[in-house]
């Protein structure tokens, strides 16, 4: 093996374990849930548009009138305010910073609270704004009880409502959070393994795997294009990480640079097994390891459940992240029959066809 064989490998992996951790702290991992908020009553007032997001995560409100929406906070606190002039948060609400995180985790400062005057912060120009409102969803890691006991069926947890001001009149928000079971990840993973194994079936199922001959070329050639496919169709998660969920920007373009990464040497593993040249064999695997982790493992959850957030249709996500898992399969075999074979060159032992069997 060259030493430019083993940089690619070594740089390969390094930059895998440096941006998997992060990577998973957003995106459609975190965001996959069989929990759905359903709103079943809004204030009935003309321009204003009210929508849950990512299953049960987020609620949004449209203000297009010439009012201001007030939401409290948790203890009643003024919170939010959303309307014409923008969008207005309460530095004084402990909402604030509780709902900076799905599970209400985040420190509220000393000297925030309820007796404080409101400190109002501008955080938006428009009049739209979507939040991590807990009383909508479940808080708790484990499941409701009636979910436990009986996991396989759709049912509702509980109503919730949102209290809201409107022109200084009391509204409320209200609806029910569902549980909506997933389904096995196996409903994609199977089929994805078996469509995806064979172009590499074909080039190994011939009689005579000699290093020089053609049929190794069409194994790394093969594996290549597999892994330059899967890569590019991750593109779609690229686009996901910048606009399926509401955060800030500066948050959705460290996620973004992250699949970027990933995408790029995937990408770059798979060029070079198209190319059948040095080292194809060893950067097939680098492209397949590198997607399989960044690209898959750390979506898997996604594949079992009713609710994610993604941009694009349920079904076109989840073939993505199963073909990001299922490629390592094939293009592993692919990866470690061609380098068998290159090694045994390397040491002037030709393989037998009874050896490859």
């Amino acid at each position: 093996m060259t030493a430019r064989v083993v940089t690619v490998s070594v740089l390969g992996l390094l930059i895998m374990a440096f941006v998997a951790s992060p990577a998973a702290a957003h995106g459609r991992g975190s965001d996959a849930t069989n929990f759905t908020s359903v709103i079943t009553a809004t204030p009935e007032v003309d321009g204003l548009q009210w929508q849950v997001l990512n299953g049960d995560e987020y609620l949004e409100l449209r203000n297009d009138t010439d009012d201001e929406v007030r939401v409290p906070g948790y203890t009643g606190e003024p919170y939010l305010r959303i309307g014409p002039e923008g969008v207005f948060r309460n530095r004084n609400s402990a909402a604030t910073y509780l709902n900076e995180d799905r599970f209400g985790q985040t420190a509220v400062p000393a000297g925030v609270g309820a007796q404080e005057d409101p400190e109002w912060e501008q955080i938006s120009e428009g009049s739209t704004y979507a939040w991590h409102d807990h009383r909508i969803h479940w808080m708790a890691q484990a499941d409701p009880p009636a979910v436990a006991a009986n996991p396989g069926t759709v049912q509702t947890v509980n109503a919730w409502t949102v209290p809201v001001e409107i022109g200084g009149a009391s509204r409320e928000v209200a609806g029910d959070l569902i549980w909506v079971p997933g389904q096995s990840p196996l409903v994609w993973l199977i089929p994805a393994v078996v469509l995806l194994s064979i172009p590499i079936i074909i080039p190994l199922s011939r009689s005579e795997p000699d290093p020089e001959s053609f049929t190794w070329r069409a194994l790394s050639r093969a594996g290549g294009m597999i892994a330059l496919v899967i890569a590019a169709a991750n593109v779609l998660h690229l686009i996901d990480d910048l606009g399926a969920t509401p955060v800030p920007f500066s948050q959705s373009i460290v996620s973004a640079v992250q699949t970027f990464a990933f995408i790029a040497i995937g990408v770059f593993g798979a060029v070079r097994a198209i190319q059948s040249r040095d080292g194809a064999f060893t950067a097939l695997g680098v492209s397949a390891g590198t997607i399989f982790i960044g690209q898959g493992l750390l979506y898997f959850s996604v594949l079992g459940a009713s609710q994610t957030a993604s941009v694009f249709p349920g079904w076109l996500t989840r073939t993505v992240i199963a073909a990001s898992l299922a490629q390592v399969i094939p293009l592993g075999v692919a990866a470690v029959m061609g380098t068998r074979a290159l090694l045994a060159e390397f040491d002037g032992v030709p393989i037998t066809t009874e050896e490859q069997s």
